[in-house]
């Protein structure tokens, strides 16, 4: 399938040379393509300890080539050289200097540091890439006299090395009988956990009883430069907010009905479910009301060439209740926009990949095989 789109660029998607997968992205006379297969993969079973993953949770490719990863369940990071190689090991569990309690965020600070947030210990680290500690700074949770957020999530990080950390608010009681949404907080912290101020808020996934929908919309946030895109997921649109967090501006993008869809998405969510056993989900899907609407969006990054790249929600691979909350669904169509919001064209995702990172020539992003195994891939993307 080939889109052509008004100005420069030309987004097609399709089989090339019989391999299924390949994406072109050509900007007047450049092909700029992202490879079907892997340059590296690391993670299978048959490898040794240090490349086997737990639970994969954030990636970050470096400029040499190397790619750095946490794992949710050891709470340690792991460096691994561009062909895959493990290099070194930064931090363990604990709440010592170099020590995680819940890593959920990695950027690359201004000065080439890998910069790690902690939510269980409320904090900032700044690593080499060899694991040598160079600061931590504990989070001051109080913005102001009398008003306090407590971070959890680290949502992006701007050029300056500020970064922007979100307080989720549950919304609705556990026993209530009508779906309330989330609210997340937004802050805005600077390099040393100083409090820079509040950034607005998002709503965010819908809860019913307490408990998360299986289809709910969730808050995306991507940063270009000092600007702030926001989406709550509810509508194809995207809030360009500045620094301190005002909305100057809206990207409406084409909406997608899936109504039509909605019994075969629920369909394949209860076939998931009963694949991997989760007879407590199946309990909840049994007495709940089914809907036909779902979310617009399903997934939002900002790639290295200043460009966003907007997931279109599909309900089987982003349904909340088959993956984590904060990163999207595996495969998937997604529009690639400029930030002024014209849509440049769209492309699909690599089957079973959910990407972390896009940088100028390289795609880094979380497989799951069937039984459930991660593994982490870079892809390249080659004339760019």
């Amino acid at each position: 399938m080939r889109i052509h789109q008004r100005g420069a660029w030309i987004i097609s998607f399709g089989l090339l040379g019989g391999v299924s997968g390949h994406l072109e992205l050509e900007a007047q006379s450049e092909t700029v393509r992202i490879s079907a297969e892997p340059l590296i993969e690391i993670g299978r079973a048959e490898g040794a300890d240090e490349v086997l993953f737990s639970s994969i949770g954030q990636a970050l490719l470096l400029e040499d080539g190397r790619v750095v990863v946490s794992d949710r369940e050891t709470e340690e990071i792991r460096v691994f050289g561009p062909d895959g190689g493990f290099l070194n090991r930064i931090g363990q569990r604990g709440e010592g200097p170099g020590e995680f309690s819940d890593v959920t965020g990695l950027w690359l600070t201004p000065d080439g540091l890998i910069g790690v947030w902690d939510a269980g210990n409320l904090r900032i680290a700044a690593f080499r890439a060899d694991g040598e500690l160079v600061g931590t700074d504990r989070v001051r949770v109080e913005l102001e006299p009398g008003a306090s957020v407590t971070p959890e999530v680290l949502l992006g990080s701007f050029e300056g090395g500020d970064i922007v950390l979100a307080s989720p608010k549950v919304g609705g009681p556990p026993g209530g009988a009508a779906a309330i949404p989330d609210r997340w907080v937004l802050a805005r912290f600077g390099p040393d956990g100083t409090p820079c101020g509040l950034l607005g808020d998002l709503r965010g996934m819908w809860r019913l009883g307490g408990q998360p929908l299986p289809f709910t919309p969730m808050p995306h946030l991507a940063v270009l430069g000092d600007s702030l895109f926001t989406a709550d997921g509810y509508e194809a649109r995207i809030d360009v907010r500045g620094a301190n967090g005002a909305v100057g501006r809206t990207l409406d993008l084409p909406s997608v009905d899936r109504s039509g869809e909605a019994d075969a998405a629920w369909s394949a969510l209860e076939t998931e479910l009963r694949a991997r056993d989760e007879e407590w989900f199946l309990g909840r899907l049994e007495r709940m009301p089914r809907s036909d609407a779902f979310p617009q969006i399903g997934g939002l990054l900002a790639d290295d060439v200043g460009l966003l790249w907007v997931k279109v929600y599909d309900p089987p691979a982003d349904a909340l209740w088959l993956g984590p909350a904060l990163r999207p669904g595996a495969g998937g169509e997604w529009r690639v926009v400029r930030p002024d919001g014209e849509v440049l064209g769209t492309v699909r995702m690599p089957d079973g990949v959910a990407p972390l990172q896009i940088s100028l020539d390289r795609l880094v992003g979380i497989k799951r095989d069937a039984l459930g195994v991660e593994t982490l891939v870079v892809h390249s993307i080659e004339g760019r």
